[in-house]
């Protein structure tokens, strides 16, 4: 072989090994994406996401309604204080129409008094209780032209908080939509990876965490607690999820079912450990009153009673039913 060509062989010698060195860290890097790529791991990230997301709708929607309800309270105050304004106004309207009359009937009454007496003191003291009443009849009129101001401002507080009120109906609807929109989201990627875990063979049980599962997995919620609410404050969270969601025993104990009020259908959990669990809301009750273990389906998810979306009001009572709800939102953080 004659030098030229031998050069030239080489050359092309040297440009494969080159190319095949630069090859092997590339698909080395695709097999390692491909070992790193879980997709369990992904739909976990998405479920993760989905929820947050949903979880900030939640915050809006409870917010909003807080706000709507807040102002329907002060509302209901201002008419109520109309309406007293009113019957007080109608008695200081009798009484000043009686003391026109009777001023117009007694005109110079005072002076007869003291003239027509029988003695100077008796006179003196007729005189006085004249002029008494009729500074107490003086007065009431003042306080009449005090109330009828009083109720126009009153009025006029109200036709504004009528305009918020109205404002608000509307904000609330649209946040429900958002939260709605969010909520289905997070239960499609929910299951999304439900799906993936069961075809890995792999569980998604709820975990137990400081003795407790969560009541209503996968739910968005927020920290709602002792927000106004119409006559009364938040006793609990709100946890938002589709209709017929599983609602479960958060510790073992003995399950009861009856009717919440404006709380709908209602489960209270008497747990083995002291505290009492109540859930409001709910579209069914499965089973029966009866001792449960934790985890154990109790009820489904609605929106009986007075709710405006789909939720489970979720309380807990550490000294039993009728004692004092505290916070849920804390237990709720660490075992949802």
């Amino acid at each position: 072989m004659r030098v030229g060509q031998t050069r030239a062989v080489c050359r092309v010698l040297f440009a494969l090994a080159v190319v095949a060195s630069a090859a092997i860290p590339l698909a080395t890097l695709s097999a390692g994406a491909a070992l790193a790529a879980d997709p369990l791991a992904e739909a976990k990230q998405r479920a993760d996401e989905a929820r947050r997301q949903a979880a900030d709708a939640a915050g809006r929607y409870t917010n909003a309604q807080s706000s709507f309800e807040d102002l329907g309270n002060k509302i209901a105050d201002i008419e109520q204080r109309i309406a007293a304004g009113e019957t007080r106004r109608e008695e200081l309207r009798r009484i000043a129409e009686r003391r026109a009359i009777v001023a117009y009937k007694t005109q110079g009454s005072d002076r007869a008094a003291i003239f027509n007496a029988e003695n100077p003191s008796e006179g003196m003291r007729s005189s006085a209780l004249l002029a008494r009443a009729n500074e107490a009849d003086n007065a009431a009129v003042a306080v009449l032209a005090a109330v009828n101001a009083d109720l126009g401002a009153q009025r006029d507080q109200l036709a504004e908080q009528h305009k918020d009120f109205n404002s608000w109906h509307a904000r609330v609807a649209d946040e429900k939509r958002l939260l709605d929109a969010k909520v289905a989201a997070a239960d499609r990627t929910l299951r999304d990876l439900q799906a993936k875990a069961a075809a890995e063979g792999r569980g998604l049980d709820a975990p137990v965490v400081d003795g407790m599962v969560c009541p209503v997995p996968g739910a968005a919620f927020s920290s709602d607690f002792g927000q106004p609410r119409t006559g009364h404050t938040h006793q609990g969270n709100d946890m938002f999820a589709p209709m017929g969601t599983p609602n479960l025993a958060v510790v073992g104990g003995n399950i009861t079912y009856g009717d919440g009020g404006s709380g709908g259908m209602g489960a209270y959990l008497d747990g083995d450990n002291g505290v009492t669990y109540v859930y409001y809301h709910l579209s069914q009750y499965v089973g029966g009153p009866r001792h449960v273990a934790q985890g154990e389906v109790i009820a489904k998810l609605g929106m009986t009673g007075n709710a405006g979306a789909p939720h489970t009001h979720f309380e807990i009572r550490p000294g039993g039913r009728t004692a004092p709800a505290v916070n849920p939102y804390p237990t709720l953080v660490k075992i949802c």
